[in-house]
C-alpha cells in the first residue's frame, strides 16, 4: 500500500512540475508578445504624431495664403462687390418674379442672377 501511495505522489508531482512548465512557458511568451505589442504601439503613436505635424504643415494659413496668391487670382472683398438691403429687397423681394429684370440703386436695370452672382453696379 505504501509503495501505491508513493507512486501516485510521484506521479502527481510530475504533472505538477508539467503544468508549472507549462504555465511558465505561456508566461514568457506572453510576455514576448506584449513587448512586441508595446513596440508596435510606440511605432503607430509616433505615425500619428508625425502625420499631426504634416498635417499642421499643410494647414498653415500663412502658407496656404502664400500659396492661393501664387496659384489664383484671388483678391480680398470689396464694398462694391456687396449687396445693400435695397438691391436684396429688389433682386429677392415680393416686387416681381426671378428672372425679371428690376432696378438698382442706380437706376440701371440689373438681372437677378447678376446681383447673385456678381453684385456690382
Amino acid at each position: 500500500m505504501l509503495r501505491f501511495t508513493m507512486i501516485m505522489l510521484c506521479f502527481v508531482l510530475a504533472a505538477a512540475a508539467a503544468g508549472r512548465y507549462q504555465a511558465e512557458a505561456a508566461v514568457r511568451d506572453t510576455r514576448i508578445e506584449l513587448r512586441r505589442l508595446d513596440q508596435a504601439k510606440e511605432r503607430e503613436l509616433s505615425s500619428i504624431q508625425l502625420l499631426k505635424a504634416e498635417v499642421a504643415y499643410l494647414e498653415n494659413p500663412e502658407r496656404l495664403s502664400g500659396i492661393a496668391g501664387n496659384m489664383t487670382s484671388l483678391e480680398p472683398l470689396s464694398g462694391a462687390q456687396l449687396m445693400t438691403a435695397e438691391d436684396f429687397k429688389l433682386a429677392f423681394g415680393a416686387g416681381g418674379k426671378n428672372g425679371q429684370a428690376r432696378a438698382n440703386g442706380d437706376g440701371q436695370p440689373v438681372e437677378v442672377a447678376e446681383l447673385g452672382v456678381a453684385g456690382a453696379h
